[in-house]
């Protein structure tokens, strides 16, 4: 059983919003095996205690896929913890790596905030008893998560760094050269974390408000134009209506050298509307086409919203 339930008027806007969204990115390759979603209807979360009956629905939700930049979301949350148990000691430059990290996404801050997190280093080989403990300790952002006991968490993998291209020395042989140890996650999964983190259900007050402050994205134009790699032109927030607020975590890929791990544009995010009501919404998209397409994400947001306002009628039903 998840942790939402699916409606009848959350399964009419989710089908209705998978209909549409294959039907117009069909010819870009964006075929239904390519495509995930999870939406999450609810009412305005912060500060909010879990909702006892949360609706939503999900479009191939728990199969897994190489996540790109939103695994950061899950390494954010990691640090908060570290730093709660007193595993790591708060520095600027880690405020700064995981500020970056979530804000322009970089794979530098990243990594950085992955080796205070795990103790370990990267890139040079091993001796095979030095590796193994090495790869346990790089191990523990998955043994955390899935302590929290929640079943979305089960078949992932938040255990390797960013690259901009290819990997080497123990990073190749931990992600495997065929990449099947790669960083994996569901919409479901990630969709979980939004709400656990919004509703203060992980870390406490403190670490909790850091991990929203920090995921919070502006969408006046002019703090668009300064932070152009803020991930809100071709992303989510580029769909939404005047007046809204958005927290999220997107992430794409090209060609990386890397088959298993080239071609991907996802983002995720929690939402609040001018009108006063919320939603949070993933989607995972793979093709070498809609990676670089900057449409197709926004047109999910705004879709999204008309037909959670009913502005759109609904004008088909899935068996």
């Amino acid at each position: 059983m998840g942790f939402y339930s699916t409606d009848a008027q959350a399964n009419a806007i989710g089908q209705e919003l998978v209909r549409r969204v294959l039907e117009t990115y069909g010819a870009k390759g964006l075929e239904a095996e390519k495509f995930a979603i999870t939406l999450l209807l609810h009412d305005p979360l912060r500060g909010a205690s879990p909702h006892k009956r949360l609706r939503g629905f999900g479009f191939r939700a728990s199969q897994l896929f190489y996540p790109c930049s939103v695994v950061k979301l899950f390494y954010l949350v990691a640090a908060q913890a570290r730093l709660e148990e007193k595993f790591i000691a708060p520095h600027e430059e880690l405020d700064r790596a995981m500020r970056d990290m979530i804000l322009v996404s970089s794979n530098n801050a990243t990594n950085y905030v992955i080796d205070l997190v795990t103790d370990t280093t990267g890139d040079t080989l091993l001796s095979d008893n030095e590796r193994m403990v090495w790869e346990e300790k790089r191990q523990w952002v998955n043994r955390y998560f899935r302590s929290l006991g929640w079943p979305e968490f089960e078949h992932i993998n938040v255990s390797q760094k960013l690259m901009d291209d290819q990997r080497y020395g123990r990073e190749r042989m931990f992600a495997g050269a065929d990449g099947r140890n790669h960083n994996a996650l569901t919409t479901d999964a990630t969709a979980r974390l939004f709400y656990g983190v919004f509703t203060g259900q992980i870390v406490n007050q403190a670490h909790s408000r850091f991990i929203v402050e920090t995921l919070a994205r502006s969408l006046d134009p002019d703090w668009i134009a300064a932070e152009p790699g803020a991930q809100v032109t071709g992303y989510f927030g580029a769909g939404l209506p005047q007046g809204s607020r958005l927290w999220s975590k997107a992430g794409m890929t090209s060609w990386t050298g890397d088959p298993a791990a080239s071609y991907r544009r996802h983002d995720a995010a929690y939402v609040e509307m001018p009108e006063g009501s919320a939603f949070t919404l993933v989607a995972f998209t793979q093709g070498k086409a809609i990676s670089t397409d900057e449409t197709c994400l926004p047109m999910i947001a705004r879709t999204a919203v008309d037909l959670i306002r009913g502005d759109e009628p609904i004008e088909s039903r899935w068996p």
